[in-house]
């Protein structure tokens, strides 16, 4: 049963989001020391993720089953540590909508597919390069045609061809702390810092978040009062 929401999601135009049920971003503000206007807490994002290297919101790809809110607060603990319980949520905006030709999602390989792995694993015993084995060796499920790949959580999947999701969505969820949270670096991160919002600009943003960047500041106003 498939039930994470990780994978590859296919524009008609060809461009790659992460993510096959949407995404969705923590916009997490929090009262400032010295200054009336808020802080954000944002995450400079390692250089092997999507966009990396890269500052933008803590978050990732919605589950089955998730709402984007639940989705942003359970990504963004995984990153931080930040609970969940500790934030309130204002608001949600879909900052972002993307027409789909098709999604690479991600099905688990059942204890009984295992020994169809076994040429590819052969071939990293020997030399050790799982990803450069898996281009050598492609494995595809007999079934449904997954091609086997490797990542999230340092396994094998199934990368499943999906033509029935047709639209992709970036939710940010828009949230307040009662004071700026302290959070721990997960390997997702090379930093996570409390920004001024109105310094964000000043940081290196993921291309994206930048773009929408003024609409969310706009409502943060108006919710921030």
């Amino acid at each position: 049963m498939v039930t994470t929401g990780d994978g590859w999601a296919i524009g008609v135009d060809g461009s790659r989001r992460w993510g096959t049920l949407g995404a969705a971003g923590l916009f997490l503000c929090a009262p400032a020391e010295d200054s009336a206007e808020p802080v954000v807490l944002m995450q400079h994002r390692a250089w092997w993720t999507n966009r990396g290297d890269t500052w933008a919101l803590p978050g990732g790809a919605i589950d089955h089953g998730e709402s984007p809110e639940q989705g942003a607060l359970r990504e963004t603990q995984e990153e931080t540590g930040i609970d969940p319980a500790d934030v309130t949520v204002l608001d949600t905006l879909v900052t972002s909508r993307v027409e789909l030709d098709h999604v690479l999602r991600r099905e688990a390989v059942l204890p009984e597919e295992e020994h169809l792995l076994d040429p590819v694993r052969a071939m990293i015993e020997r030399d050790g390069d799982v990803r450069q084995a898996l281009q050598e060796q492609p494995i595809y499920h007999p079934e449904h045609g997954g091609r086997a790949v490797f990542g999230l959580g340092a396994k094998f999947w199934w990368e499943v061809l999906d033509e029935t999701v047709t639209e992709w969505r970036y939710s940010t969820v828009i949230a307040r702390a009662e004071h700026p949270l302290e959070f721990v670096l997960t390997e997702e991160s090379t930093d996570l810092r409390w920004q001024p919002l109105s310094q964000l600009e000043e940081l290196n943003l993921m291309p994206e978040f930048r773009a929408t960047l003024p609409e969310v500041q706009q409502r943060v106003a108006q919710l921030w009062g």
